[in-house]
């Protein structure tokens, strides 16, 4: 066994000991009435019916698991998806797993963290996914720039359709942030399912073969702190309190932290200190694959 394959084993083996040492609140149902969700071993199993669906995670934030195991399923030389690095710049994490990466980070992640999960079936209009109101001036990090808000509904969502592909069928997703509008134009020519609102950036757009999946997360944030010179500096009495001067190059004002990314209002809980993590995954239409002309009756 190489390194790279026993990388994923052993971080396995990291992530469930760090899961094992942090509490989580119960799981509580999520996704439409129509399809209650249900915790269970393995929770991210495929749902039966073609179409798009979307499972929700939530771990404390201290626990660190969330990007102890991404990191550990994370493709090696992934080529980047379209889209990805106007997504990075608010605050998302953006991976297409294999059905073999899903698997472990499914059976990491456990059935205590589910949340639930949405079916939006062959979602060719653009459904909404989650959404927060923003209190008039917020103050809101976008495209890597502090921006103060009026009081507006920042918001995400995702369509997904099956295509017909050379081998059989995919199926092809997309997905995006945006602020809604406060008001339409009654005038303005609209159609049914199109985005009710002005996009932040250029979202993701790809196609998943049968057992991919999306996953979705936040960037973890950057948090200033003194730097260790040496192991003497909290352990040597003689060296006097610590120092209170900033490093050089880091200027002499006092660090204030940063707004909050669009990915962080969307799919964090400041109020509880937690991570959110989406999966979107599905299964195309069967009528959209190749038919299998081996399996009709044969002539007399």
């Amino acid at each position: 066994m190489n390194a790279r394959s026993a990388w994923p084993a052993i971080m396995l083996g990291v992530v469930a000991g760090l899961a094992a040492c942090s509490s989580d609140p119960e799981p509580t149902p999520g996704g439409d009435s129509e399809t209650p969700a249900v915790a269970t071993p393995v929770p991210v199993a495929d749902d039966p019916r073609p179409g798009l669906v979307v499972h929700r995670w939530g771990l404390p934030e201290d626990g660190g698991v969330i990007d102890a195991v991404l990191a550990a399923v994370e493709p090696e030389g992934d080529e980047s998806i379209a889209g990805t690095a106007a997504m990075q710049r608010n605050g998302f994490r953006i991976l297409v797993l294999d059905p073999e990466e899903l698997d472990l980070l499914r059976r990491t992640l456990g059935a205590e963290a589910y949340r639930g999960r949405t079916w939006h079936g062959e979602a060719i209009g653009w459904r909404n996914l989650v959404s927060r109101r923003l209190g008039r001036g917020s103050v809101l990090l976008l495209d890597g720039r502090a921006r103060r808000m009026d009081d507006r509904v920042l918001a995400m969502a995702a369509r997904g359709y099956s295509i017909p592909t050379v081998d059989d069928a995919a199926l092809h997703v997309e997905l995006t942030p945006y602020l809604v509008e406060s008001s339409i134009d009654p005038m303005a020519t609209r159609r049914l399912g199109d985005l009710r609102g002005v996009p932040l950036c250029h979202g993701i757009e790809c196609t998943l073969e049968p057992g991919q999946a999306v996953v979705v997360a936040s960037i973890p944030r950057l948090r200033a702190g003194r730097p260790r010179t040496s192991e003497s500096d909290e352990t040597d009495p003689a060296s006097g309190p610590p120092s209170t001067t900033s490093p050089p190059g880091l200027g002499a004002g006092p660090v204030a932290p940063l707004p909050p990314t669009a990915a962080e209002l969307l799919l964090d809980d400041a109020g509880i200190r937690s991570r959110g993590l989406m999966i979107i995954t599905g299964r195309p239409h069967p009528a959209f694959g190749v038919p299998d002309l081996g399996a009709g009756p044969s002539p007399d």
